[in-house]
């Protein structure tokens, strides 16, 4: 009898025990004195939680409820965890951001953001009626030099910058998120992938003032080393991008402008794109190289406000005038069904040919024509020039304009005309085309 009561007695404790690990591992922001009512500043308390999470690998609560906040930062093996109702509303004072940034998460390995909450970065605020901005926090969120990163279920919207930049990181999950700028809202880019490796991207919902997806590296030799001198990787690679719906007033998918090393083994699957400049672009600026990437199952239509829009855009181009020369190969497009009003331009470099290029059972669609006689070839960024070494070919007589490529493969290609018209579907030059199979409707 006495063992049964002392066995009792024993489970009694280790059930209370476990209980106050649990409760001593989660951490409710409203236990730090915020205030859920949408003024009050909580950053003080917010970070509070955050930092007694971070001694025991723990998880931050935010509620139900609306908390303003200003600059924040996460760590690693910990979970910021934002419920459903819960909004979590950035400041929409640039002194609130000493750091430059929202949500900074520095060497923040294993950590989680999860939940059905909101974080709105209050990014009008930083607007003025022309869309014209003096100072804001760019990128909004950063995670930088972390492993095993996963941000699932949360909707962002309203970003004053780049919405969710991952830096050096290796192993990285994004799932179900959604995440809503205005399309008139400059440089908005919804997920920015730089220099990090290992990722995967899938059922998100994306609409965006800028690129929705976008990958690059640095090419900045300055970035290229932690803070302890140690090489950081310089590569985006194993990138899979499946599931998703994106709407961009430039880009949909894109590599680059960023392009100083090398960027390899990216596939898009499985993805549905609307309203945007850009279907698909590649941009190569700084000497680097783009190779084996597939875009599968793409059902893209461009529509943006912008006066040129591209089914497909790919160019090599130079940073500055003596800047290295980059290479784009291995590049498959396949079961893609793409509508535009613009044009396919794909064209490699004087100096540096594409490689194959393969277009496999694509169905184009020409809603009508843009006209393109006074177009200038874009390169991603207003500040870099058209020099004396590299060519624009944009305002040929083309709808499928193709220059500077060897390998060029067709098969399975249907176009289809809209609204008849006296362009020329194909224009090229110094192109070597390896197989053709084009029906013309």
């Amino acid at each position: 009898m006495r063992r049964t009561a002392l066995y009792i007695v024993l489970c009694g404790l280790l059930i209370l025990a476990s209980c106050k690990n649990a409760n001593t591992t989660r951490f409710n922001i409203l236990d730090f004195g915020a205030k859920p009512d949408g003024q009050t500043m909580n950053t003080k308390a917010i970070q509070a939680a955050i930092d007694e999470a971070l001694k025991v690998q723990g998880e931050v609560v935010v509620p139900k409820g609306t908390f303003m906040t200003g600059a924040l930062t996460l760590g690693p093996k910990m979970t910021l965890q934002i419920d459903k109702g819960a909004t979590v509303l950035a400041s929409p004072d640039i002194d609130d951001y000493p750091n430059g940034h929202f949500i900074s998460a520095p060497y923040a390995d294993s950590l989680v953001i999860q939940g059905q909450g909101t974080i709105n970065g209050s990014g009008t605020a930083f607007f003025d009626d022309d869309w014209k901005f003096e100072e804001r926090p760019q990128p909004w969120i950063v995670v930088s030099d972390a492993i095993g990163v996963k941000v699932s279920g949360i909707r962002f919207e309203n970003s004053p910058a780049h919405t969710l930049s991952f830096n050096f990181c290796d192993g990285v999950i994004v799932d179900g998120i959604s995440i809503q700028n205005d399309p008139k809202s400059p440089n908005t880019d919804g997920i920015d992938i730089r220099n990090t490796r290992n990722v995967r991207i899938t059922n998100c919902d994306i609409r965006t003032g800028d690129d929705a997806i976008c990958l690059k590296v640095t090419s900045k030799k300055h970035l290229w080393q932690d803070p302890n001198g140690n090489p950081r990787p310089r590569t985006v690679e194993n990138v899979l991008v499946k599931d998703c719906y994106l709407e961009s007033d430039d880009s949909a998918l894109k590599l680059g402008t960023g392009s100083g090393y090398r960027t390899q083994n990216i596939t898009f699957e499985d993805i549905t794109i609307r309203k945007t400049r850009y279907a698909m672009a590649l941009f190569m600026m700084d000497g680097g190289s783009y190779q084996d990437i597939m875009f599968k199952n793409i059902d893209a239509e461009t529509g943006a406000r912008h006066a040129q829009e591209y089914g497909i855009f790919i160019d090599i181009h130079q940073r500055s005038e003596d800047a290295p020369v980059g290479q784009i190969e291995h590049v498959r497009f396949q079961d893609c069904k793409i509508k535009t009003r613009g044009i396919f331009y794909v064209s490699g470099h004087p100096r540096q040919n594409l490689k194959n290029i393969s277009f496999d059972t694509i169905d184009i669609v020409f809603d009508g024509h843009l006209n393109n006689s006074s177009w200038q070839k874009p390169k991603g960024n207003k500040k870099i020039k058209q020099w004396r070494t590299t060519a624009d070919y944009v305002r040929e007589n083309g709808k499928f304009i193709m220059a500077n490529a060897e390998n060029v493969h067709f098969k399975n290609l249907t176009v289809t005309h809209n609204i008849p018209d006296t362009i020329a579907m194909f224009w090229r030059k110094n192109v070597s085309l390896d197989t053709v199979n084009v029906k013309i409707r």
